[in-house]
């Protein structure tokens, strides 16, 4: 019998539960839903984003760059930070509350009259609804960000105009094998026949593996490894204008979406035999990725305090240069850490990089160690041996640990002075945590 629900919180709760009693489903239980539904996945031009890093903010830029030039668009990334409606945007504004459980009662009834299909699994339960809301409301374009891999994902049943594959490092290897060969093939899973594929992987070996499956299926590869800025983009200003970019690791993802966004203006150019005007994209570019927010992301907290989610070897080396960057520009002489973690995470990794990394400049003070409250979540005294075990030895540091996030973050802000910035790292389910007794407090 299927359950029906009247209110937001009763929607969310059944929502959330979902993987309490499903399993992960195949593509085709995903599309007779969505058939059942009208197919409301091919009602809008689409473009699909896969990556291990970076694919959320690419997601994210290219969704603000079709809203700047009067497309209505659709965005649907995951996770989310506090509520489950940020997964799903138009025009930048999230779902509301009311839609949620009208979609929600849609969706049910369907499946109440389908007999050859499982319950869907939490995230394509979550697609699905994404992709009625967006049809429902006439968008124009639809951005779509993978949850986990690509070719098993539930937004792998769209067919883009553009597919995009940002940053592959070592992450999810319980799910996507153990080298970035096999991870990369996992992303590669959403290349679709004769779509064009934009790719910045930031490694050779998974490049490879993506153009070895794009010339399989005939895909046009674009890869921003081998492409120079002045013919990439829109000229020496739009150059200048990422150069300068205030967070670093976001300039290769601005590169990503800019790219993806000519790609998708010759394919759907009507007269291919002369290229679109790429120079009247300027003002949408620029005015977007100036007023580009993505929260968790090097956000600023307070004038000394930043937050960040990275939580894998390639996110927290570009964390680290970007917090190098950031001390040498405002003055900052050392860094001091409030740190958690995921047991499912290669810590160790992320610990040493960042012991190695900070200590030797700007330098590390204090460290505070605490836990997310997710029941993934890695013990404090577990995270404080690693620490202890990178930490360098001619220079004694103070790690403090305690379960109770309240305590360390009173703790590591009430030790701060003006020569240091306390940089939060290591879990995307600290942020919204963090940022709701930051807001307490200060």
């Amino acid at each position: 019998m299927i359950k029906h629900l009247e209110t937001y919180d009763e929607v969310v709760s059944y929502i959330l539960d979902i993987p309490r009693f499903t399993v992960k489903t195949e593509l085709d239980n995903t599309r007779k839903i969505l058939a059942a539904l009208g197919n409301p996945e091919q009602k809008a031009k689409t473009i699909h984003i896969a990556g291990t890093n970076g694919k959320g903010s690419v997601a994210r830029m290219l969704s603000d760059i079709l809203i700047n030039g009067h497309h209505k668009t659709g965005l649907f990334t995951s996770p989310h930070l506090k509520r489950i409606n940020e997964r799903i945007s138009i025009n930048g504004r999230e779902i509301p509350d009311a839609d949620m459980v009208h979609l929600f009662d849609t969706i049910m009834n369907t499946l109440e009259e389908l007999t050859d299909v499982q319950h869907p699994s939490f995230f394509e339960f979550i697609f699905i609804m994404a992709a009625l809301y967006f049809a429902e409301n006439g968008c124009e374009y639809v951005v779509y960000e993978t949850g986990l891999g690509g070719r098993l994902d539930a937004t792998n049943v769209i067919t883009p105009v553009v597919s995009v594959i940002t940053s592959i490092g070592m992450d999810h290897m319980q799910y996507l094998g153990d080298t970035i060969e096999s991870i990369a093939g996992e992303k590669a899973g959403i290349l679709k026949p004769g779509v064009p594929v934009v790719i910045n992987t930031g490694s050779p070996e998974a490049s490879e593996v993506i153009k070895a499956r794009a010339r399989e299926l005939g895909c046009a590869v674009f890869d921003l490894a081998e492409e120079d800025d002045a013919s990439l983009i829109l000229g020496d200003r739009v150059r200048e204008f990422i150069e300068n970019y205030p967070v670093i690791y976001q300039r290769d993802n601005a590169r990503t979406a800019i790219k993806a966004r000519l790609v998708m203006l010759t394919v759907l150019s009507e007269d291919p035999s002369h290229p679109p005007m790429y120079v009247q994209e300027y003002d949408h570019i620029s005015r977007a990725l100036d007023e580009f927010y993505w929260p968790g992301r090097m956000e600023y907290l307070a004038p000394n305090v930043i937050i960040d989610g990275a939580h894998n070897e390639d996110a927290i080396k570009r964390c680290i240069e970007t917090v190098q960057y950031i001390c040498k520009n405002d003055g900052w002489e050392k860094v001091s850490l409030l740190f958690g973690v995921s047991g499912d995470k290669d810590y160790d990794t992320i610990i040493r990089l960042l012991c190695e990394g900070l200590s030797e400049k700007p330098g590390l003070e204090d460290i505070y160690i605490t836990e997310a409250a997710s029941s993934r979540a890695e013990k404090v005294a577990r995270v404080m041996e690693v620490f202890q075990k990178y930490l360098p030895s001619e220079k004694h540091y103070d790690v403090n640990g305690s379960s109770n996030m309240d305590r360390m973050l009173s703790l590591a802000v009430g030790e701060l002075d003006d020569k240091t910035l306390l940089l939060i790292v290591g879990s995307l389910y600290m942020v919204a945590d963090i940022k709701k007794l930051v807001r307490k407090k200060y």
